[in-house]
C-alpha cells in the first residue's frame, strides 16, 4: 500500500507521498527502486495513487496522449475526465471493471488524491471526487496522517508542514509507509472576484 496526503493553507495547495513499495511481506525501500514515485504531474495537476503500482502506469500513459480529455478543476469535472476515461481504460489497458455482486457500477480502480491551483480533491474508483476545505489522506497509512494533521493544523503556517507532519505519523506507525517522502507544493487561485454589473444583477 502507499500514504499520500494532501493539504491546502495560506494561500498554498500540497501533496505528498512515501515512496515505499511492498510485494507482500518484502519491502522495497526508495534507496533500491528508481521508479519510486507514487504522484503523477498530469498538466498542472499532482496526482498520488494507493493501491498497485501499476495504477500510475497506466494513468501516466493514459494522459500521455494530449488528445485525451483532462480536467481537474472540481469535483464534477474529475467525475467526468474518468468517465471519459473508463472505456479507454478497459478497450487499451485491460482493465478488469466488472463490479462485484453488491457493486451498482463499473470501477475505474483509481484511488488517490490530487492537488492543483483549485484545491485538493480525493479520487475514488467509480470516478466521483470530494473536494476539501484543510486536507486529507489516503492509503494505509490514512488514519495516522489524519490524526496528526488534525492534531498540528492550527499551529502549522504552510500546507508542506501539515503534509509532512501526516507522512511522518504514517511512516512511523503503519508498516506499509516508508522515508522519503516525495512533496509537491501549488499556488491556488485567488477567488474570482464578482464585478459591479454582476452584482448589480444579483440586486
Amino acid at each position: 500500500m502507499s500514504t499520500i496526503v494532501v493539504a491546502q493553507k495560506n494561500g498554498m495547495a500540497c501533496i505528498g507521498a512515501d515512496t515505499l513499495s511492498c510485494l507482500g511481506s518484502l519491502r522495497q525501500k526508495a534507496t533500491h527502486v528508481v521508479n519510486k514515485t507514487k504522484i503523477a504531474k498530469i498538466d498542472d495537476t499532482y496526482v498520488g495513487l494507493t493501491g498497485t503500482s501499476a495504477s500510475l502506469v497506466v494513468m501516466r500513459s493514459y494522459f500521455a496522449n494530449p488528445e485525451r480529455p483532462r480536467d481537474f478543476s472540481s469535483t464534477e469535472a474529475i467525475f467526468e475526465t474518468f468517465r471519459h476515461a473508463h472505456y479507454v481504460l478497459k478497450s487499451e489497458y485491460f482493465m478488469a471493471a466488472g463490479p462485484d455482486k453488491d457493486d451498482e457500477y463499473e470501477t475505474t480502480q483509481f484511488y488517490g488524491l490530487a492537488a492543483n491551483q483549485s484545491g485538493i480533491y480525493a479520487i475514488y474508483s467509480f470516478r466521483s471526487a470530494q473536494q476539501f476545505h484543510r486536507f486529507w489522506a489516503a492509503g494505509s497509512g490514512r488514519d495516522y496522517a489524519l490524526g496528526a494533521m488534525q492534531a498540528v493544523f492550527d499551529q502549522c503556517a504552510t500546507a508542506e508542514e501539515i503534509v509532512r507532519v501526516g507522512l511522518v505519523a504514517a511512516a512511523e506507525f503503519d508498516s506499509a509507509t516508508g522515508t522519503p517522502f516525495e512533496i509537491h507544493s501549488v499556488p491556488l487561485a485567488e477567488p474570482v472576484k464578482a464585478t459591479k454589473k454582476a452584482a448589480k444583477k444579483r440586486k
